[in-house]
C-alpha cells in the first residue's frame, strides 16, 4: 500500500505528464548556453571622434567594441577625447594601442617602434585604461614590431590581413584561438565606404562556416560620404542587427581583451 507522500509524489508526476498546460520539460532544470562557437570582434581605429556615437550603437545592441586609439592626437580636432575615452572604458568598450602618431612601424628602427609602442601604451595607461592589445596601424608590421609590441607588454597585436576576404579566397574564415601568432592576429580587410552590409555579414558565415573561431571586423570612421575607410551609420545598425540574431547560431561579440585574455602586463622598465 502506497503511503501518503509516495501518492502524492505519484499524482504530481501524474499531472505533469497529462496536463496540456504544463510541458513534460518544465519540471527540468535550464540548460545551460553552450561555449560560444565564433568570437566577432568589432574594432574601430585611429580613435576618430564618430566612434563616440558608434559605442553608442553597439550598447543598443548588448555588445562592446575595442578601440584602437593613437594617444598622441587624443583631443585633436575630430578625434575623441580623454573625458569621452574614460566614457567608452566605464560603458565596458576596451581601449587599445596604436601607437603615438599613427606611423608605418615596418619603416621605423627599433628603438622608433618603442617610442611609438612603448610609449603610446604608457600614455593609456596613465589615463587609466587597461590596455593589452594594439593594432598595427596600416597592418605595417615586421618581426621587430612583434618583438616590440610583446617587450611593451601587450598580449596580442592585431592586423589587417590574413582572413577570407575578396582579395583572399584562399584565406582560412576565422583565427584561431589563442591565435596562431598572437603578434599578428589575422582579420578580414577593413570596412570601405564600399563594403555592403552582406559583405560584412559574409565574413561572419566564412567565420561560421570554418567551425568557428574568431574574427575581428575592422572599421575606422562612421559616418555619411567621409572617406574611402568609413561605413555609414545606416550600414552599421543594420549590420548589428542581423549580428544580434547570430547569437543563436553560437555566434557572439566580444572585445579583443576578452577574446585573447590574459592578465594586464607591466610596461617595462624606462
Amino acid at each position: 500500500m502506497k503511503t501518503p507522500g509516495r501518492l502524492a509524489g505519484a499524482l504530481t508526476a501524474l499531472v505533469l505528464l497529462v496536463s496540456p498546460g504544463i510541458p513534460a520539460q518544465a519540471a527540468a532544470a535550464p540548460k545551460k548556453p553552450g561555449k560560444p562557437k565564433t568570437i566577432v570582434a568589432l574594432t574601430f581605429d585611429d580613435g576618430d571622434a564618430t566612434h563616440a556615437a558608434a559605442a553608442r550603437m553597439l550598447e543598443k545592441h548588448g555588445m562592446r567594441g575595442t578601440f584602437y586609439v593613437n594617444s598622441g592626437t587624443v583631443g585633436f580636432d575630430g578625434k575623441l577625447t580623454e573625458r569621452q575615452l574614460t566614457a567608452l572604458a566605464r560603458a565596458g568598450h576596451e581601449i587599445g594601442g596604436h601607437t603615438l602618431t599613427h606611423v608605418r612601424l615596418n619603416e621605423l628602427l627599433p628603438a622608433e617602434q618603442r617610442a611609438q609602442i612603448c610609449d603610446d601604451r604608457r600614455a593609456l595607461m596613465e589615463m587609466g585604461h587597461r590596455v593589452t592589445t594594439l593594432a598595427y596601424p596600416f597592418g605595417a608590421l615586421n618581426a621587430d614590431a612583434k618583438k616590440t609590441a610583446e617587450f611593451c607588454g601587450y598580449n596580442a597585436a592585431r592586423g589587417v590581413t590574413g582572413l577570407k576576404h575578396w582579395n583572399c579566397s584562399a584565406c582560412p574564415g576565422a583565427e584561431s584561438l589563442p591565435p596562431a601568432d598572437r603578434w599578428a592576429v589575422r582579420a578580414p580587410s577593413s570596412v570601405r565606404d564600399d563594403t555592403l552590409v552582406r559583405h560584412m555579414q559574409q565574413q561572419v558565415v566564412n567565420a561560421e562556416k570554418a567551425g568557428g573561431g574568431l574574427v575581428p571586423l575592422i572599421f575606422h570612421m562612421v559616418c555619411d560620404d567621409c572617406g574611402t575607410y568609413s561605413t555609414s551609420p545606416e550600414r552599421l545598425e543594420e549590420f548589428l542587427g542581423w549580428l544580434e540574431k547570430r547569437r543563436s547560431r553560437g555566434t557572439v561579440v566580444r572585445t579583443m581583451d576578452q577574446a585573447i585574455g590574459g592578465k594586464s602586463r607591466p610596461l617595462p622598465a624606462e
